[in-house]
Parts: structure tokens; C-alpha cells; sequence
């Protein structure tokens, strides 16, 4: 290797791979400086895959409410009223999710913390689970609106926090 010969390198000067040979490159970290979160070096550029995942966790959230409505059972005053209204926020949601090119995510999360109010409202009153006499079914489908609200969160999160990117944005690089 050339690199052996070198008086620079004999001496402990090691400037190579770096803009104009100018940095060491064994300090990647310049003294005073910290070194970034450990989750910001986790990037997933799926634009595309992202945006159907965050539409399809809202309309899951939409068409597990509109089941619980459907099944009139009174969980608490108002509740199948606050559910339709949670239906049509998640239609409207899904149809500008689909639609068009809208950077909407934060409208959704505003829709899964509606649903997760709703949710808290049939723990202190009469929700759908299998000990209040509802069926298996209408239970699992009563605590899929909490799963897909909480994972709609967390993609929120990440997305806001720069792991992932959902269309139309992108991070700009390619594998």
C-alpha cells in the first residue's frame, strides 16, 4: 500500500478520506461537540408505503368505530353519536389521504386522540368487553380502535421526529 511510505503517517498524522485532507478522521466528533441521538441514524425512506400505512391505520380505526356503532350497545351518554362523528373525521380523512398530495398527518392524530378518548370514556362506562356481556368479537374489534390509534401515534412520532418520511416528502437518497 502507498499510504505505508508516508512521513505523515509515521508521525500519527492520518488525514486521509476527508474534504482537502484537512480533518482526522478518526474525530468524527470535534472535541466540545456530542454525538446525535442514537434514533436519528435509523432512516426508512418509503414515502410512498408510509402514506398507504398511515391512511389505512385511520380508515381501520373508522371501520372498527362504525362496527362498535353499529352494535348500539350504550357504552356511555353519547357514545354512538361521538362514534359516527369519529366515522365521517376518518372518511373525510381517507378520501384526502388518497386523493391528493395533502401533508395531513397531524389531522389524523387529532382523529386517533378523539379515538382514544372514546376509548377512555368506555373504560369508565359500559365498554364492549367479554365480562360486560359483549362477544369476543365486538370486544377485539372495540380494542382494535386503541391498537391502531397507539400504532398511528408512534408513526406519527416517527415521522415527525425524521425516521421515516411519507409522501409527497422524501429524504433524498437512494440505496
Amino acid at each position: 500500500m502507498e499510504d505505508e511510505n508516508s512521513p505523515a503517517l509515521r508521525v500519527g498524522v492520518d488525514f486521509r478520506g476527508t474534504p482537502n485532507a484537512t480533518e482526522p478522521v478518526l474525530e468524527h466528533i470535534k472535541p466540545g461537540g456530542k454525538r446525535a441521538p442514537l434514533l436519528r441514524y435509523i432512516r426508512i425512506n418509503l414515502p410512498r408505503a408510509t402514506r398507504w400505512l398511515l391512511v389505512a391505520l385511520i380508515a381501520l380505526v373508522g371501520v372498527a368505530s362504525a362496527a362498535v356503532a353499529l352494535s348500539q350497545r350504550d357504552i356511555f351518554p353519547l357514545a354512538i353519536t361521538a362514534l359516527w362523528s369519529l366515522v365521517g373525521l376518518t372518511v373525510v380523512f381517507v378520501i384526502i389521504g388518497l386523493t391528493t398530495h395533502a401533508r395531513i398527518w397531524t389531522w389524523g392524530l387529532l382523529i386517533t386522540l378523539f379515538s382514544l378518548l372514546i376509548y377512555l370514556g368506555g373504560l369508565l362506562g359500559n365498554a364492549p368487553y367479554v365480562w360486560n356481556g359483549a362477544s369476543v368479537a365486538e370486544a377485539a374489534i372495540w380494542n382494535l380502535t386503541l391498537f391502531a390509534s397507539v400504532v398511528y401515534s408512534l408513526l406519527y412520532w416517527a415521522l415527525r421526529y425524521g425516521m421515516i418520511v411519507a409522501s409527497p416528502d422524501q429524504q433524498n437518497f437512494t440505496d
